[in-house]
């Protein structure tokens, strides 16, 4: 297990001049962490993961003017992994209640923002809210840019041709905010949709 001496940056530092060497592994055991092996854990650490990882990202970019315009592709990838698998979580664990499942899994938001919806109306919740709306607006954003989750993971795609993006540059201070704020919906939507089926049930 690392100890306190080289969990810092200087544990990076450390190996800036290493050349690989018989015998490594990257999945080498230890006990920093466990993986966690049931579906539930899992899923949980999936979600929680990714939109730390922005955060993370983010937070460096914003310190590191060096770093900053590659810091921001994995950045905007894990966000828009997690507003993926946010939706998918809460499709599988409220779908039923509303007669459907994900079916064929994809990566396409608008299609798993329908599927949200079609739950929360099934729970009481038209979705007329500005928060609801607000979220669907920025769904329907980063979809529009990145239907496919491949925008912010490679620079071509399929045919050779380069994905279109914002060309006028992005506020990231913003962008951690409103994705804080999808989160925290995502939260109490999930937090509703639980406490009202076990009320009828």
């Amino acid at each position: 297990m690392a100890d306190d001496q080289t969990c810092g940056s200087t544990v990076f530092e450390r190996f800036t001049q290493r050349w690989p060497e018989a015998g490594d592994r990257l999945l080498s055991p230890g006990r920093d962490t466990f993986l966690a092996e049931g579906a539930d854990e899992r899923s949980f650490r999936l979600l929680r993961g990714y939109k730390q990882a922005g955060d993370v990202l983010v937070q460096r970019a914003l310190t590191d003017r060096y770093d900053r315009d590659s810091l921001v592709f994995p950045a905007l990838f894990n966000y828009r992994h997690y507003i993926e698998l946010a939706l998918k979580a809460i499709v599988e664990e409220h779908g039923a209640f509303a007669g459907m499942a994900l079916g064929t899994k994809n990566h396409k938001l608008p299609e798993l923002w329908k599927l949200f919806l079609m739950i929360a109306r099934a729970f009481g919740n038209d979705c007329s809210d500005h928060a609801a709306i607000a979220v669907g607006e920025c769904i329907s954003e980063i979809a529009g840019v990145d239907a496919g989750s491949t925008a912010f993971r490679y620079a071509r795609n399929w045919n050779g041709s380069t994905p279109a993006l914002p060309r006028n540059g992005l506020d990231l201070v913003r962008l951690h905010d409103v994705m804080n704020e999808i989160e925290n919906f995502f939260e109490c939507a999930d937090l509703d949709f639980t406490h009202k089926q076990e009320r009828s049930g």
